[in-house]
């Protein structure tokens, strides 16, 4: 700064020095003299300032780079402030919303329908809501800071023996804990409730701080199990358990067998003529018969043996530690107490007995299947017996290795009707006129066995009627054949006529009557296109009801068939009235017919003139020799039928024939 300074003060003395020079000496050197010491003066006072201001222009950088720093200050404050400003609003928006989450969930947990108790890490409640309140008794400000185990009594409701702790479980292994089936809690005022709960351990960072319990009442839901679990395993009527409940038991008992000492013993109990009460007073005359019944062998049953119900009239009793010669004496005294019963139905007075058998369970018995069949044969005896008495089981017995053999065959039944398996065959019916082109087909019926045998219908249809299975068969025969036609079975398109056999269960039940009419309707299938053949002699003693079947079937259309008939002149002007169709008879009752001189020969003509007089034709089966067809001609029978004439041949599932062997 300073010899800037002297350069500009130069700038100035140096005219004036050049107008010194031209002046006088005399006048000159005074100005030069006066001059010097004023541009001296001037150096020293520049020399001087030149430093103060050099030092005021240093100070001033230094304010000035003061203020620059702390005007960034004061930005940075602002930009700080308004930060500070917005974390504000944030926290106070957030705590905001906290609290009304929390003043939700208070109120959520007030409003639910199920208790809620927290608790802190070491098990002390620090919460409860109004629904725990009522079921623990406890006021919320009562129990804060109580042990928890202290507050909800839990217990189990089959033997009140206390449960452990489960918020110390919980806490103690840091996971769930869920209630057992039978936790009961215990109001401190001695209330009881049914409740399922689940408590659930309460974690913050990985640090355990408490647990939550949240229970229901499921005391109405328990009741309702129970009841159905009861209904489940007890007959409704009696009381009594069912067979299902006592096939479990005795499933129990067989297991036990191998292991135990004890003999035991089983009592099948079936009353006799106690239909005679249902048929002819009704069913709520029989419901009173059986209660009074049970009442009296609930009297006599020992505490430790099981009486049940195994449906109808049909009763059992499992005799635990218990010989045959003691079994067989309480069971007399069964007998005699059943026959003592007196019943009286408005002023009709009935008595009943028991058919009753008995069966040893020891190691010799195999299942319970085998065990209820012999059951079944020593009950059936005493009843074949005559009733009113009681049978032991002995295998060694003809008739009970007979019934043996046809439980089997019921066993097979029953398969074969549950899993749709039996076989249908069909043979030809063939007119023995050329001019007759009816195509005639008869569907027959085959039962295969558990074994693979094929049966046919006469080996099981006499056990299918005697437990009355008959309606059951004929209905699914009858579906399967009207499915087979309307769908196009090959077979039964190309035939004119149907022949299916019906049994006497079947046109004497009504449900199957009505079942049998729709039929058509429900297929579209023409009724003139089948033949129902209906065993004759079955139906003495229920004529009337024959009639009604043949007559109904006879308006949608049907055709008819008899077999077996039997010619009086009664059941010939049936035939006649009935307009029935066809009347089959056996080749194998009538030998010789190559005589016309033979009495078989002439029986047959007459049999054949009485059946075109009644308006009906003759069908001759089971021919299996065809040299008889010439005579069957010439007598003027109408269609033949036989292994001869065309072996059976099954339907299989793609409906198309194949020859049997």
């Amino acid at each position: 700064f300073l010899p800037a300074y002297i350069i500009y003060i130069s700038a100035f003395i140096f005219p004036i020095i050049f107008w010194i020079y031209s002046l006088p000496a005399e006048k000159a050197y005074p100005i030069a003299a006066l001059l010097t010491v004023t541009y001296c003066v001037l150096v020293i006072a520049a020399s001087y300032y030149s430093k103060v201001i050099l030092e005021a222009f240093g100070l001033a950088t230094e304010v000035k780079g003061e203020v620059n720093t702390l005007c960034d200050v004061i930005d940075e404050t602002k930009t700080l402030n308004l930060k500070l400003k917005k974390d504000i609003y944030d926290y106070t928006k957030k705590n905001d919303s906290i609290y009304k989450q929390k003043k939700q969930a208070e109120i959520t947990l007030q409003s639910i329908g199920e208790g809620v108790i927290s608790t802190d890490e070491f098990g002390r409640i620090n919460y409860i809501n109004p629904i725990a309140e009522i079921y623990t008794g406890w006021n919320a400000k009562d129990v804060e800071g109580k042990e928890f185990i202290s507050v909800v009594n839990l217990v189990d409701e089959s033997s009140y023996m206390h449960l452990p702790d489960p918020v110390i479980q919980c806490l103690k292994n840091n996971t769930t804990v869920n209630s057992t089936d039978n936790s009961l809690l215990i109001r401190n005022d001695g209330l009881e409730y049914a409740i399922e709960y689940s408590i659930t351990p309460i974690n913050h960072s990985k640090d355990l701080v408490g647990s939550v319990m949240v229970f229901r009442d499921v005391t109405e839901k328990r009741n309702m199990e129970r009841n159905l679990n009861w209904q489940a395993k007890h007959d409704s009527l009696t009381g009594l358990i069912n067979r299902r409940e006592f096939d479990n038991r005795l499933k129990k008992i067989l297991g036990s067998l191998d292991t135990s000492k004890h003999e035991h013993a089983l009592c099948y109990i079936d009353l006799d003529r106690f239909k005679l009460v249902n048929d002819s007073c009704g069913h709520q005359a029989g419901d009173e018969l059986l209660q009074k019944i049970i009442n009296r062998l609930k009297r006599l049953t020992r505490e430790t043996d099981t009486l049940a119900r195994l449906g109808g009239d049909e009763f059992a009793v499992i005799m635990y530690s218990c010989t045959l010669e003691k079994a067989k004496l309480i069971a007399e005294i069964f007998r005699e107490e059943i026959s003592k019963t007196n019943f009286e139905w408005h002023g009709k007075n009935f008595t009943v007995s028991a058919s009753i058998g008995i069966v040893p369970l020891n190691n010799a018995t195999k299942n319970l299947t085998e065990l209820k069949r012999i059951a079944d044969i020593a009950c059936y005896r005493a009843k074949d017996n005559g009733g009113n008495c009681i049978d032991i089981y002995n295998p060694d017995k003809s008739e009970q290795v007979k019934h043996t053999g046809e439980l089997k065959l019921l066993e097979d039944l029953q398969h074969n009707l549950e899993k749709e398996s039996f076989k249908l065959f069909t043979q030809k019916i063939k007119p023995l006129d050329d001019f007759n082109d009816v195509i005639f087909h008869e569907v027959l019926l085959r039962m295969k066995k558990v074994n693979g045998d094929m049966l046919s219908a006469n080996n099981f249809l006499h056990t299918a009627e005697a437990y009355h299975m008959l309606p059951a068969i004929d209905n699914w025969v009858l579906k399967v054949v009207m499915e087979m036609i309307a769908y196009g079975n090959p077979l039964f398109n190309a035939s004119h006529m149907i022949s299916i056999n019906l049994s006497q269960q079947s046109v004497l039940n009504e449900p199957f009557i009505t079942y049998a009419s729709n039929m058509f309707h429900d297929y579209d299938i023409p009724a003139g296109h089948i033949c129902f053949e209906i065993n004759e002699p079955k139906f003495y003693g229920s004529a009337d009801k024959f009639k009604h079947f043949v007559n109904l079937i006879k308006r949608q259309g049907c055709r008819v068939a008899l077999d077996d008939f039997n010619y009086t002149p009664a059941n010939i002007n049936t035939v006649r009235e009935l307009a029935i169709d066809y009347i089959k008879l056996d080749a194998r009752q009538f030998c010789n017919l190559n005589n016309e001189h033979d009495f078989n020969y002439k029986l047959l003509k007459s049999i054949n003139d009485i059946n075109h007089l009644t308006g009906a034709q003759t069908i001759i089966k089971c021919i299996d020799n065809i040299n008889v067809i010439e005579f069957l001609y010439e007598i003027g029978t109408d269609y033949i039928q036989g292994y001869a004439i065309d072996p059976p041949r099954i339907l299989n599932n793609s409906n198309k024939l194949l020859a049997s062997n």
